[in-house]
């Protein structure tokens, strides 16, 4: 189990900086935490990452949120590698005695307050978001749909969406798994916290849709979304500072 956990801390290795980049991608991992540990690995995180992973060129090497609602309730989800494109993933640091030395501090100071850990690759879809993949908030709403029924029609569907999120107002940004099952997160910002959900726009999204593509697109476009995806999650993420490269 040691050695399990180990390997998986180890997925926080970063690599060389990036430039500019046609893919953008995350390395995403919820991490539950054991029942009345939850003081005591907040403070083990973030000594371990002000150590080790230090804000580097005044961005965070890590990203952590306390996750609220959905199967992940209470849980923290940790992003790191984000804006890595897969020629990046490329370039791995050789290890060092300072990476088998976080690896140890990590396994005897963090580890024994996990219960369990998933994780996955994430790329971010440009084409279906109408924000870039640095766009910045501490608050958001993600929702997973995993997809049932792939196919070019359900695709051509998806990419309409930048439109929709327009016309509500919305800034969306979408990222589906590449590892695993394929799984879409639609990511809503909150740049001014969750007073930004007060409003009801989300009710109107087929009548949006009416109103971007025509009288009865919705009646003919739902059908399709809902042969090929199902929504398996919700829930609200909140940036935890204590959590987070600084």
């Amino acid at each position: 189990m040691k050695k399990q956990l180990l390997l998986v801390a180890l997925t926080l290795v970063s690599f060389a900086p990036f430039a500019q980049q046609k893919t953008n991608t995350m390395n995403s991992a919820f991490w539950k935490v054991k029942v009345g540990h939850s003081n005591s690995f907040v403070d083990a995180t973030e000594t371990f990452l002000t150590k080790f992973f230090p804000a580097k060129d005044g961005k965070p090497q890590v990203y952590g949120y306390n996750i609220t609602g959905g199967k992940h309730h209470g849980e923290q989800l940790f992003l790191n590698n984000v804006g890595k494109s897969f020629a990046d993933r490329d370039v791995v640091t050789p290890s060092t005695i300072d990476n088998i030395r976080w690896g140890e501090n990590w396994n005897t100071t963090i580890a024994p307050h996990i219960e369990s850990m998933t994780s996955d690759i994430l790329v971010f879809k440009p084409e279906m978001s109408n924000i870039g993949a640095d766009e910045k908030a501490e608050k958001f709403v993600n929702t997973e749909w995993t997809v049932t029924n792939s196919s070019k029609a359900f695709n051509d569907v998806l990419l309409k969406m930048p439109k929709i999120w327009n016309k509500l107002g919305r800034k969306i940004g979408i990222w589906v798994t590449f590892t695993g099952e394929t799984r879409y997160y639609i990511v809503r910002y909150l740049p001014n916290g969750w007073k930004d959900l007060d409003d009801a726009k989300d009710s109107d999204f087929a009548v949006a849709w009416d109103e971007v593509y025509g009288k009865g697109a919705w009646e003919k476009d739902g059908v399709i979304f809902a042969n090929g995806w199902t929504r398996t999650d919700r829930f609200m993420m909140t940036l935890n500072k204590r959590l987070t490269s600084k």
